[in-house]
């Protein structure tokens, strides 16, 4: 009878531990996504804080749409995370016939002072365009 009394004693115990170590495991887990969100949540914010951007020039001629636009925030934005909507809607891949960060065309990094230049290819007159960054400012300017 002392042993039958011990060994399942063991064995609750055993299986305690182990139940323990599976829901620690689990939790911890949880706790750490959860942290890294509020990390990640965190930085976007501030990202957006420090973007500012300012729609300089915008104008229609002979089929072509000119904007110009500078960073005046103290973040770098990628170009390639940079959208323009032109009347709401994203131009075709192929309209945009050039686009540089201060007459540079390979460059991927939009600095803050520098200024990044659309030549869109629009078959009417657009009446708004719409610049939006990738931490999520945008700035409108009518045509």
């Amino acid at each position: 009878m002392g042993f039958s009394v011990s060994g399942s004693t063991a064995i609750i115990f055993l299986a305690m531990f182990i139940s323990f170590g599976m829901i620690y495991s689990a939790a911890y887990n949880g706790f750490e996504r959860i942290n890294d969100a509020r990390t990640d949540h965190s930085e976007n914010v501030l990202d957006q804080q420090n973007t500012a951007l300012n729609i300089t020039t915008v104008n229609y001629s002979a089929g072509y749409l000119n904007i110009t636009v500078n960073n005046t925030g103290s973040t770098t934005l990628d170009i390639n995370d940079t959208d323009v909507l032109v009347d709401g809607v994203y131009p075709d891949s192929g309209a945009i016939v050039a686009r540089d960060v201060n007459g540079v065309n390979d460059t991927e990094l939009w600095l803050p002072g520098e200024t990044l230049h659309y030549r869109i290819n629009v078959s009417t007159g657009p009446t708004r365009v719409k610049v939006v960054t990738g931490p999520g400012l945008a700035d409108t300017e009518a045509v």
